[in-house]
């Protein structure tokens, strides 16, 4: 497992490969359907969406004593109308979790954008990695208001990279019998 850094530099993109156990650190955006409604109908991205990556997520209320509460990725499929502006717009990292269609995946492809998919089921436990949190824009719309969030080594896969490579397909094994 190796620590990544964000903003995360074009090599760095490069060097990643699917499947790959990478600890994320540095400043990601929230932001899910209301969010991405609101980015693309005002023209207002609150972020620098080239160099800080979006975690598909709407964090629930900080209990006493602590900066979040439970933060698990929400199902990535559900932002799939939004991705081709915001790839257009420069978006370069997403963090979500599941399978996206061929469509959306040849779209990273061509812009040169990476799916990083976060663990299910464990937001509690993601939360004990970020560091901070500051809402940014649009805070009536509570968990899915757009943050700003500090990670610290927090654990995600490589879904996509940049080579073709994708988690939630398995090479057919060849069955050569002649």
């Amino acid at each position: 497992m190796r620590a990544v850094t964000i903003p995360v530099s074009g090599q760095s993109l490069q060097s990643l490969k699917a499947g790959e156990q990478i600890l994320l650190s540095g400043p990601v955006a929230t932001a899910r359907d209301a969010a991405h409604n609101l980015m693309l109908n005002t023209g207002s991205v609150p972020f620098d969406i080239k160099s800080i990556p979006i975690f598909y997520t709407g964090p629930s209320p900080a209990p006493p004593g602590h900066v979040i509460g439970a933060c698990g990725p929400t199902t990535s499929a559900r932002m799939e109308p939004f991705i081709p502006e915001m790839l257009k717009l420069g978006m370069k990292v997403v963090i979500g979790k599941g399978e996206m269609s061929d469509g959306t995946r040849k779209l990273f492809h061509q812009y040169g954008a990476v799916y990083l998919a976060a663990t299910g089921g464990a937001g509690a436990l993601a939360s004990t990695k970020i560091k901070s949190r500051r809402i940014v824009a649009w805070e009536h719309l509570g968990p899915e208001a757009v943050s700003i969030l500090e990670l610290e080594n927090f654990p995600v896969f490589v879904a996509w990279d940049l080579h073709h490579g994708n988690i939630f397909r398995r090479r057919a094994k060849s069955n050569d019998t002649e």
